[in-house]
């Protein structure tokens, strides 16, 4: 790739929502990591961070594992066999993480980087995996092949993501293979429960191509976002 760095992914931005629903985009540099003091290590040194914690300690902010979290995709830019590719990557994370996803189709719904989480009737919007390119969303331009991330709102006092959004760079990732493409979509539904890119070589939550497994670091992370308490 004459020595053009690939980003794996990018944080989308964590949008914090307040009392009144309104939210706040913070957009994140797609090759920054995890604070050191934020990273947490395996016995083995695998390491793995999170997006957000709870205000009142270290534990991380994650979907509420009681409830399913709704996903809906948009195949526009998407290899043949987009939506299978999908289903098998949030099986993957569900028997990581023990949450679970209802892939409930395809949609034409399209994707944002200015995108504000909205309810949809009693329930928040589904998460949104889209296929799409940098022409739709602008800040996949240049070398960034994924951008993922959640919102979360105060449930009772605790922290809980209640939507979110992955966009895909299809054309871009059609380049690189079946493989790297999977990589890239595990990585930003990494970012979609709440990890961070850390900088850990054997990581797939590094923020440049890399492995295409998960570490050791990246599994323990997945399971602590899956043990949160119910709503």
């Amino acid at each position: 790739m004459g020595g053009f760095l690939l980003v794996l992914g990018a944080v989308l931005g964590k949008i914090v929502l307040d009392p009144e629903g309104t939210g706040v985009i913070v957009t994140w540099d797609p090759s920054s990591v995890a604070d050191p003091s934020d990273v947490r290590t395996t016995a083995d040194g695998g390491q793995y961070a999170f997006l957000t914690t709870q205000a009142d300690s270290d534990e991380p902010v994650a979907y509420d594992p009681c409830r399913p979290v709704r996903v809906v995709v948009n195949t526009l830019t998407g290899p043949p066999g987009a939506l299978e590719l999908v289903d098998d990557a949030l099986e993957e994370m569900s028997s990581l993480t023990g949450l679970r996803f209802d892939l409930e189709g395809e949609t034409t719904e399209a994707p944002s980087n200015d995108w504000q989480p909205e309810r949809s009737g009693d329930d928040w919007q589904p998460v949104l995996i889209a296929w799409t390119d940098d022409d739709e969303v602008p800040d996949l331009a240049g070398n960034v092949l994924g951008l993922g991330g959640s919102a979360w709102t105060d449930e009772g006092g605790a922290r809980r993501y209640v939507t979110g959004q992955v966009l895909l760079d299809g054309p871009q990732l059609a380049t690189l293979g079946e493989d790297q493409t999977r990589a890239t979509l595990l990585h930003e539904l990494g970012h979609l429960v709440g990890l961070d890119h850390v900088e850990d070589e054997g990581a797939l939550m590094q923020p440049l191509v890399g492995p295409l497994e998960w570490g050791s670091g990246d599994l323990a992370g997945l399971e602590q976002l899956g043990q949160g308490s119910c709503a």
